[in-house]
């Protein structure tokens, strides 16, 4: 995005996995219809906290209520993370989790995704032992490369390593289809595991930000010890409670998304370009690496896609946020542009016709 540029409302924002609106329309309404006493007195998350424990079929003391998902990490890292602790991640992963390892002071251990993308089972596995990492973190499926390892790989490491905090990321597991916490997984769950849910992506509440962590009574309490009063507002609640009556209307957005990604897909397979569609709601296109010229070529024309974490493989990858065929095809339509005009800083891509000659900055971000 142009650093000259901070409002983002003229831009088509594909970069985020934002969606392009609430997944039913009965949220704005409930939100018109709060009462002066629910935004004038401080707000009680502990409805919620019971919606979600009936929701998911637990103890509402194992439901953490927090503002989004990255508030949440923050909390997990705050309550068990010290300065020098081990904390194993994924390499590339979302960004919110190595700032949260970062700031808490650990040493990070870093284990990179295959080439192809799968998730490094092995290569995971050794950063378990010999010596045990206070905290592992996750992701089902993960952000920024849109894949997932089975449910029962992820249930295994947990019962490999007892003595580490297993943080699984599940903010887009709607689009995947299998979570840790459906029913059929409860007898398995162990202890070390926190599940991290949000409603931004599948119920397109991300600026209501409400998120909520599902782990073991004890390990909810504890977060309690760092986690700051009343951070999640009486109108994210409301919108929370609403939502999740919705679920019929959460589950068509997701087969749309699902549909237009195929779509999305196979016309960029026309133009020769490789394309991935992910158990997320975002398209990988493969373009060529450095990928930040590219970006500031799509946002030269007021389109935006995602780059942040982009590294190793991921590297010559730009992440598109699917939503409907109209945004789709206005993607499309601009990369046709790009592709004609040629990219500073990038190389030819095979198979496309266009100028790829070196070019004056004019007109790039």
């Amino acid at each position: 995005m142009p650093r000259s540029s901070a409002d983002r409302s003229d831009y088509l924002r594909l970069d985020l996995g934002e969606s392009a609106r609430p997944a039913s329309p009965r949220v704005l309404q409930a939100l018109g219809a709060l009462s002066p006493s629910e935004l004038s007195s401080y707000p009680d998350p502990w409805p919620l906290r019971q919606a979600l424990a009936r929701h998911h079929g637990v103890d509402a003391r194992e439901i953490g209520i927090s503002a989004g998902a990255d508030e949440a990490i923050r909390w997990i890292f705050g309550a068990y993370v010290e300065e020098g602790a081990r904390v194993a991640l994924l390499r590339p992963t979302f960004g919110a989790v190595l700032a949260a390892a970062e700031a808490s002071g650990a040493f990070v251990e870093r284990v990179e995704y295959e080439d192809d993308l799968a998730f490094p089972l092995e290569g995971f596995r050794r950063a378990l032992t010999p010596r045990t990492p206070r905290m592992a973190v996750l992701a089902n499926p993960d952000a920024p490369t849109g894949t997932a390892p089975a449910v029962g790989t992820l249930l295994a490491l947990c019962a490999e390593s007892p003595q580490t905090i297993f943080l699984v990321n599940e903010t887009f597991v709607s689009f995947h289809g299998e979570s840790l916490l459906d029913p059929e997984h409860r007898e398995h769950r162990p202890p070390n595991l926190v599940v991290l849910r949000s409603l931004s992506k599948d119920h397109g509440l991300a600026g209501l930000r409400i998120g909520y962590v599902v782990g073991h009574p004890e390990v909810i309490a504890t977060l309690d010890i760092v986690r700051p009063s009343y951070t999640v507002s009486s109108p994210s609640i409301r919108g929370a409670l609403v939502a999740l009556e919705e679920q019929e209307a959460m589950r068509a957005h997701v087969l749309e998304v699902r549909a237009v990604m195929e779509r999305l897909v196979a016309k960029l397979s026309t133009r020769g370009i490789e394309a991935r569609a992910t158990r997320a709601n975002f398209v990988l296109v493969k373009l060529t690496a450095p990928i930040q010229p590219w970006a500031a070529a799509f946002a030269a024309h007021k389109v935006l896609v995602g780059t942040w974490g982009h590294v190793g493989p991921l590297a010559p990858f730009v992440r598109v946020t699917v939503n409907n065929d109209d945004e789709a095809g206005r993607f499309l339509d601009v990369l046709d542009l790009v592709l004609r005009q040629g990219v500073p800083g990038a190389a030819r891509v095979d198979g496309v016709p266009g100028q790829w000659d070196d070019l004056l900055s004019e007109g790039m971000a």
